[in-house]
């Protein structure tokens, strides 16, 4: 407080000259933009963007001065952090140095809150010996929650550092129990990995470009380094050399090696102590004494060492601008967290260095479609570091401008915690305008948690909260009322003419809002045009189904679900019944989709809109469906596939056993162990011979080291995997277990010949539609020539006189950019053709078997297995990035265990720039099957029947094409 009075009442904020020392210009505008800010008394936090190293600190303290705060409090991440930033406060950083205050100006008694606060003593001493206090959010934790409270109480403005944290739950807490008090949100980048919104207003952006242009971001190199086999080693190499070449130049320079876990930390030392011993690397990880950290961080400072390896020890609050060199042996999975992590190694204004370089293996793939741009062979991190930094900004400015159109955001919910689920009643709107003030009408201050009501007219959005006491439903007890509070969204799309509608109270179609909102020709869309909802999704299964009885009161409505919910469709002995309610799964693209409609006139699926924006988008896909009068909802309904459920295998040939999506999830990363010998999972092939089963299914784990017998039986519990003799290890990071206990908790889907599949627990899938015969053509026929058509692979010697070698001449006609022979256990196909056209990423998968007979035929038992295996492959459509990754790392484990490669044509480097751009593509799929067995002249209707049945699968599983290669 004393200090404060000793401050200029206006403090000089101008940008620094060789001649007038002063602020960076993003200290000036970011100063500036606060207190502009906050001449509207507001109650939103203010948000400011600042790139590492423009000064994002002193402009903490040139606020602090300027404002003339009587008492702040700041909120850092770690403990370096609140040492750092302490500090700078207590010396009053820049403006002390740049004489913008005068000795007659005392610095601020700076105050670090390290642990729990005993009693109310302790807070009240706390805040009368000091003008500023910096934490951070476990300490400040560690004190019990009146004591926190009446600590935040006594401070005027809070300032959070590294703000990207304020999605965690206890940074947001401290905020919001600071509000409606000034908060200031300070962050190198708002992006955060969950998406979630930082819910400050973004008062202030200092774009990257300037700062790099300014020289408060350096320049950054970029060297790809490409090893399947010691992607650590190439790594290390590679940096080591670039040290040694930075010295060599004259440039100050540290390495630092990134690491994920403790124990890739110290493997990873390791490797550098062996390539650069003259370095005498160091390790810091969280389980390094303390005195062997202060020896390391000594070695760094004297440069008796020039190599770290840490698990991001030195994220947030470790400033040594000599580390210019970044080893990236494990990347990280967020944008905000690696754009930080850069901004260490490209801090600028430091004489002696030079531009910092990121070395990184393209062999890690995992990390979010953002970063893809950084790691591809040829990046400009330059551009691309400020194009994904803008990006990021942008978005959130996107969000906050929608958010920033209601004229308020009320106390005490805030728009950046509603998260609605995907559900909406829609009504015809004929008016011009809306009136969204007439809502005042039927909910009054008293009923309303939000008052008064936020409203959009840029975006025709209104939102609030209700609340209300009610009954507790175990007991009539005085006083023991409950509040029930529920959240309303209204969405005018003018255009259209249509009002949305959403609430998280189901039990009305909120009639009442909508004649308040649009007038009383408000007119509700129901009745059997909701199910228009469906249109556009293959494979339609109904996953819950509510049935009304029109004629009996005793049992006037039913629900169906699971293996009942084919019972919800009336057949037609029972006419007086009909649908309320549907909600179906199926595919649309490709890809994996669900959505449900009442008859009442509501439309929901089963996710949660990360915001409100998310959820107009979402409403303006379903008003188009509703509005297409070219939709038949009979034919719809028709063409719902209806589920059986069983407990006996049908009576159809097993065509191929595949893992769900669940059971693929568990097995991404495993190894899988029999006697002995570890085999990666995507090197283990679900073989099944095409056979009718009798109790149970017989299926083979094979690989190319061993074959594990397993049966799938179908008792009435369920689906269930079971070991013939030993079953196999299944082992993963966190725990062991066996593929018998996996597969039958995870599931197994079954394929039958006639378009059936079975999936767990124990439901037949199968259309009820009649399919045309496949047509075989000119097209269909290959000339089999001096082809051994009973020999299907081509093998190491690559034999082109066999099924697979000629399938791969022919491949090699067309204008294909890779060509990989994967042929082997858990082969994604035996030939997988890949090229890139007008922004799609055109895939062929061929899949190839022998004949039976020396001679084409009719045989069925020809087309078993090859149509199994296309259902199968059908699966990547959902996924052709996995797909991508999956071809690298099968090439990976073939060089390992010294097997030729699958490479026909193009290469590793290849396939892997693929991958990089393979988010950017539009898959489009076409799965092909080679038999010379099968005759086009003799082919049996049986024959014809199966392909067809295969055809439409492919077609509504991956949207893919399908085409049969076969002898005349």
């Amino acid at each position: 407080m004393v200090a404060m009075q000793s401050w200029p009442a206006v403090l000089d904020l101008h940008e620094g000259t060789e001649e007038r020392p002063g602020l960076r210009r993003p200290q000036v505008g970011a100063v500036h933009a606060l207190l502009g800010y906050w001449t509207t008394d507001p109650k939103v936090p203010a948000t400011i963007v600042m790139p590492t190293g423009t000064g994002k600190t002193d402009s903490m303290v040139a606020a602090l001065v300027a404002a003339r705060i009587s008492k702040l409090l700041v909120v850092v991440p770690s403990d370096a952090l609140r040492d750092q930033i302490a500090e700078r406060f207590e010396s009053l950083g820049v403006l002390r140095a740049t004489g913008l205050v005068g000795p007659e100006q005392k610095n601020p008694v700076v105050a670090r809150l390290r642990g729990a606060l005993t009693d109310l003593a302790d807070v009240d001493r706390l805040l009368a010996s000091s003008d500023v206090v910096v934490t951070t959010p476990p300490a400040l934790d560690s004190s019990e929650a009146g004591l926190k409270q009446q600590l935040l109480d006594g401070f005027s403005h809070l300032f959070i550092d590294e703000a990207h944290h304020v999605g965690a739950p206890t940074w947001r807490a401290i905020r919001d129990a600071f509000l409606p008090k000034p908060v200031v949100q300070f962050t190198a980048t708002p992006h955060r990995a969950d998406g979630q919104h930082l819910g400050g207003s973004m008062v202030y952006v200092f774009p990257l470009r300037e700062a790099q242009r300014e020289g408060y971001f350096s320049t950054i190199g970029y060297l790809p380094v490409l090893d399947l086999l010691a992607p650590d080693e190439a790594v290390a190499m590679a940096a080591a050399g670039q040290l040694r070449a930075d010295l060599a130049s004259g440039s100050d320079h540290i390495l630092m090696a990134r690491a994920k876990t403790i124990a890739r930390a110290e493997a990873i030392t390791e490797i550098y102590q062996a390539i650069a011993p003259e370095f005498a690397p160091v390790v810091v990880h969280n389980r390094t004494k303390r005195e062997q950290r202060q020896n390391a961080i000594g070695a760094l400072h004297d440069r008796t060492s020039r190599i770290l390896v840490c698990v991001d020890m030195f994220g947030e609050g470790f400033d040594l601008p000599q580390l210019k060199i970044a080893a990236m042996h494990d990347q990280h999975r967020s944008l905000g967290i690696t754009l930080q992590f850069i901004g260490r190694f490209a801090r600028g204004g430091v004489t002696g260095l030079g531009s910092a370089t990121v070395i990184a293996a393209q062999t890690d793939y995992r990390h979010i479609d953002v970063l893809r741009q950084l790691y591809a062979e040829d990046a400009d991190w330059n551009s691309i570091v400020e194009d994904l930094s803008r990006a990021a900004v942008d978005e959130q400015v996107e969000l906050d401008e929608f958010v920033k159109a209601f004229n308020h955001d009320p106390d005490p919910v805030s728009i950046h915690s509603v998260t609605p689920a995907m559900s909406t009643v829609v009504y015809r709107s004929p008016v011009l305008v809306w009136s969204p003030t007439k809502l005042n009408e039927i909910y009054d201050e008293a009923k309303l948690l939000t008052f008064p009501i936020p409203v959009s007219e840029r975006d025709h959005v209104t939102w609030f909260v209700t609340q209300s006491r009610a009954a507790v439903r175990w007991g009539t007890i005085d006083g023991a009322d409950g509040i029930e509070h529920h959240l309303y969204i209204a969405y005018w799309d003018p255009g259209r003419g249509l009002l949305y509608i959403n609430s998280s109270n189901n039990d009305g179609v909120h009639e009442d809002m909508a004649i308040a909102l649009v007038g009383p020709e408000a007119s509700l869309i129901h009745g059997e045009r909701i199910y228009r909802v469906f249109h556009g999704v293959d494979r339609l299964t109904p996953t819950n189904v509510g049935l009304l009885d029109t004629r009996s009161r005793a049992r006037r409505y039913t629900s169906y679900t699971g293996a009942d919910v084919t019972d919800g469709f009336p057949t037609a002995e029972k006419q007086t019944k009909a649908q309320t309610h549907i909600a179906g799964s199926g595919f649309v693209g490709g890809v994996p989709h669900s959505i449900a409609g009442s008859r009442k006139g509501r439309v929901w699926s089963h996710r949660t809109a990360p915001g409100i924006k998310e959820w107009t988008a979402w409403c303006d896909a379903i008003g188009t469906k509703l509005l297409d009068d070219t939709i038949s909802v009979e034919t719809l309904i028709a063409g719902f596939i209806k589920p059986q459920p069983i407990d006996r295998w049908p009576d159809l040939t097993v065509l191929a056993v595949e893992s769900t999506l669940a059971l693929e999830e568990a097995l991404a990363n495993a190894v899988l162990s029999r006697d002995g010998i570890d085999v990666p999972w995507s090197s283990v092939e679900l073989d099944v011979v095409p056979h009718r089963p009798d109790e149970s299914i017989k299926l083979t784990l094979r690989t190319d080291e061993w074959d594990a017998e397993f049966l799938l039986l179908l008792p009435a519990s369920g689906l269930s995997c079971v070991a013939v003799d030993v079953d196999v290890t299944v082992k993963r990071e966190r725990s062991d277990t066996t593929f018998g206990k996996l597969a039958t908790a995870r599931g197994l889907l079954v394929n039958f010949e006639g378009d059936a599949i079975v999936e767990p627990p124990g439901i037949l899938l199968r259309p009820d539609r009649a399919l045309l015969p496949y047509v075989l053509d000119h097209q269909s026929v290959l000339d089999w020539r001096d082809v051994n058509i009973r020999k299907e692979s081509w093998g190491k010697e690559r034999d082109l006189l066999t099924v697979q070698g000629r399938m791969i001449q022919v491949t090699e006609e067309g204008d294909w950019d890779l060509i990989i022979d994967d042929d082997g256990p858990g082969e994604i196909a035996d030939i997988v053709a890949l090229r890139e056209v007008d922004g799609s990423l055109v895939v062929n998968l061929i899949h190839c078997k022998y004949s039976h007979k020396d001679s084409p035929g009719a045989r069925i038992e020809d087309l078993y297995e090859v149509c199994g295996q296309s259902m199968k492959s059908a699966r990547w459509r959902r996924d052709p990035e996995g797909m991508l990754r999956r071809l690298l790392l099968r090439e990976r484990d073939r060089l390992k265990n010294s097997r030729p490669s699958g490479f026909v044509r193009g290469s590793v480097a290849e396939l892997n720039e693929l991958i990089n751009r393979a988010h950017q593509l539009q898959p489009r799929y076409n799965i092909s099957v080679a038999q010379p067995g099968l005759s086009a002249r003799r082919a049996s209707a049986q024959q014809l029947e199966l392909l067809a049945s295969v055809e439409v699968y492919v077609s509504e599983i991956a949207a893919a094409g399908f085409a049969v290669r076969c002898s005349a």
